[in-house]
């Protein structure tokens, strides 16, 4: 079979021994780079983690890689770089991904580039394998994910893939770290130039003449020669641009020249070339895979139902709703002992130690205990939330979950694929930001931009549970529910609003990738929700305590005359003055006292600062001088309390599929300290408004600057503006309605 495929012309067949002894020497000057590239979801980062043992962030789904990321190891006494690419279907860029993969590919000179195939999806896969082989740079190829080839049936031929493409083709599993193990050294000593494709005869020869013309520019990178050729006569204006804007007019007057000459011969030379990789790739691929046995994968008869027309939307909120129930009845008695014992005992362990240095015993036990001390019982929440997402983020049912709303987003004037970011953006909007350079249209990457903050970042969580656990205490689960799922539909909402006004439809289509279902490994969910949890308690040691600090300070700060530092009431304190000053503004939404206003200033630097400042006002003046405490009596007191913490987890497990109460239960020995404050200071119909602000209101500063670096000063901050406004409506709104029921 390998002599019906097409003979390659001379220039094209490498010199074995001349590679090997070209990359021997470059390997002796320096350390080896070696590009990892592939299509979206073949596995790139899941390699690389398993070559190279880092945390890379893996997603079953399109577009998890949006910048260029390294990693670095040893081999053989030498350090390696790895380099992951974003995901691309090809190397002529639509996508901002695609871009970024091709522009690293021709200023990288990289020693070896790691093509990584899907083994059942080959024929795709390898029109990007015969753009790569037109670099002449040596080229390995991983075979990834055979696992699931052949649970649809498919046998993939590596030897002779490997005899065909004239490059190392190495089977790996490497989710499961197979073949994983030589990978890299046989990648670093085998690689070669391989067989490219052999295009018509005036398209080689416009190209041999493009090449020699280049090879007079010491500027352009001699690797990339015949792709640059092939780019002009393809009239990629990427390339075109590149080119002309590096001085290399001449360059881009001789492909025009030679487009002309075929464009008169009847040949279309991007026609031409397209068909060309396209008619090697299938060869290859029936070469491959000379027999296939269809079978219905477990994935097809899962997608019956979790796609079901009807079924779809219901199935995906009601396990969000579910990871929500799971989240309070497995985490609430770990809140409950960080936020009410453990202060207690750290408080009095502070007192005793700091009793000889009252300002700093004021600082530690009235402000930092009460205000970190709030944001870090959150943590078990955060970390079985991040556990469940990243369960089913890893298992490709958020890929579904995407496509299930594409008709929700085409009706807005988007494409299914703008969900993705929404989705990453309840863990952190400044990553989601990140993550709208998947999306092909420039207009939906501000779009989706804008629309983003709107969705409910984990930073938010912290205030939602506090304020369930003191008002709603018996439905916190549906009250946190209600609040993603009301983001959500303001950010459909204002989605649609831009659309029809400042940034209307652009043409294209998109390709919308359904990856099969994979049962995550426990030691990756471990690894993901843990970083994202850890991420969190680092912020709070650093922007929270800094935050809290500052607000400390400004309490500490008298604004009335004969006031002493540190002695003021709160209310007569510099932050207290400024808070009343602005409570008349949020009034009229049923939070209008300086407590609740003075908590939304701290929160525009972060969003969990607002939890841990009302921990510090409600909570540092009673927590001010507690009675010290004892090492032994304290290492008792949290034994006890950590033991009754596991043992009620536990029992409340049975809980998450049973019906909720919508009773809410007062008792206020059953809240922590911080809720039961809240439970005096705020109505159910207060709470809500507040919590629907905390929602909308304007984003962290630090989203703002994801936006302003995307998109520009302007986009960013006319989303602050929007939406504080839409904030305060939509406050004002819920807390008449709220009225109006009666709560």
């Amino acid at each position: 079979m390998t002599a019906t495929l097409p003979s390659l012309p001379e220039a094209l067949i490498p010199d074995e021994q001349a590679c090997r002894e070209t990359v021997a020497k470059l390997r002796a000057v320096h350390e080896p780079r070696v590009v990892v590239v592939g299509n979206p979801n073949t596995g790139k980062t899941t390699l690389i983690n398993a070559l190279a043992g880092t945390n890379l962030k893996v997603g079953n789904w399109a577009g998890v890689t949006v910048e260029k990321r390294q990693a670095d190891l040893k081999l053989g006494g030498r350090t390696i770089h790895l380099l992951d690419l974003p995901g691309a279907y090809s190397l002529s860029p639509h996508t901002p991904e695609e871009l970024i993969t091709r522009t690293a590919l021709l200023d990288e000179a990289p020693d070896v580039i790691l093509n990584v195939l899907d083994a059942g999806n080959l024929e795709r896969n390898l029109y990007l394998t015969l753009q790569l082989m037109d670099f002449r740079v040596p080229v390995a190829v991983a075979l990834n994910l055979v696992d699931e080839a052949r649970e649809k049936g498919l046998t993939v031929d590596a030897a002779a893939l490997s005899r065909a493409l004239g490059v190392p083709v190495i089977e790996t599993v490497a989710s499961r770290q197979k073949g994983t193990g030589d990978l890299l050294k046989r990648a670093l000593h085998d690689a070669t130039l391989g067989y490219g494709v052999r295009y018509p005869a005036a398209i080689e020869e416009a190209v041999g003449d493009l090449s020699r013309r280049m090879s007079e520019w010491p500027t352009l990178p001699p690797h990339a020669y015949r792709y640059l050729a092939l780019a002009l006569l393809e009239g990629d204006p990427s390339v075109r641009g590149r080119l002309n804007a590096t001085g290399h007019a001449a360059l881009i007057d001789a492909a025009d020249a030679h487009l002309a000459a075929l464009d008169a011969a009847d040949t279309d030379a991007l026609i031409e070339i397209a068909e060309a990789r396209y008619a090697r790739a299938g060869d290859l691929a029936r070469l491959s895979v000379p027999t296939a046995e269809a079978r219905r994968t477990l994935s097809e008869r899962l997608d019956t139902v979790a796609l079901h027309p009807i079924l779809g939307i219901p199935i995906f909120l009601g396990l969000v709703l579910l990871v929500f129930r799971l989240t309070f009845s497995v985490a609430s008695p770990f809140v409950d002992l960080i936020g009410g014992p453990l202060q207690e005992v750290a408080a009095g362990w502070a007192t005793a130690l700091l009793g000889w240095f009252p300002l700093a015993r004021d600082l530690v036990v009235g402000a930092i205990i009460p205000g970190v001390g709030t944001v870090l019982s959150f943590l078990p929440t955060l970390l079985v939330l991040y556990l469940a997402m990243s369960f089913l983020e890893d298992s490709g049912y958020m890929a579904r979950a995407a496509f299930l709303m594409d008709r929700v987003m085409r009706s807005l004037g988007l494409d299914g694929r703008a969900f993705i970011p929404l989705i990453l953006g309840f863990g952190c909007n400044v990553p989601a930001v990140s993550a709208t350079r998947t999306l092909e249209r420039h207009s939906d990457r501000i779009i989706v931009s804008m629309i983003l903050p709107f969705m409910s970042c984990s930073a938010r969580l912290p205030v939602y549970v506090i304020f369930a656990a003191a008002l709603f205490a018996g439905a916190g689960s549906w009250v946190v529910w209600g609040m993603y799922l009301l983001g959500m539909l303001v950010a459909f909402l204002f989605a649609y609003f831009l659309r029809r006004t400042s940034y209307p439809a652009e043409g294209g289509g998109v390709l919308l990738e359904l990856p099969p279902y994979r049962f995550p490994a426990v030691q990756v969910l471990w690894k993901h929700a843990w970083r994202r949890t850890a991420s969190f308690a680092r912020r709070a040691r650093t922007t929270v305590l800094a935050t809290v600090a500052a607000v400390w300070l400004l309490l500490a700060l008298p604004a009335v005359s004969g006031g002493k530092f540190a002695e003021v009431t709160p209310q007569n304190s510099v932050f207290g003055t400024l808070s009343q000053a602005a409570s008349p503004l949020f009034a009229p939404l049923g939070f209008g006292n300086w407590q609740a206003t003075g908590a939304l200033v701290p929160g525009f630097i972060a969003k969990e600062v607002v939890v841990g400042t009302l921990g510090q006002i409600y909570l540092g003046e009673e927590a001010a001088h507690p009675a010290p405490l004892g090492l032994v009596a304290g290492v008792q007191n949290v034994l006890t309390s950590t033991l009754e913490a596991v043992k009620t987890s536990v029992a409340a497990l049975p809980t998450i599929v049973a019906l909720p109460s919508l009773s809410a239960d007062t008792a206020a020995d059953q809240k922590s300290p911080l809720a039961a404050a809240l439970a005096k200071a705020f109505t159910p119909a207060s709470g809500l408004a507040y919590l629907v602000f905390v929602l909308l209101y304007t984003p962290c500063i630090v989203t703002v600057g994801a936006i302003a670096q995307e998109h520009g000063r302007k986009v960013a901050w006319v989303t602050v503006a929007y939406q504080l406004g839409i904030a305060w409506v939509a406050s004002f709104l819920v807390y008449r309605a709220a009225l109006g029921l009666g709560l």
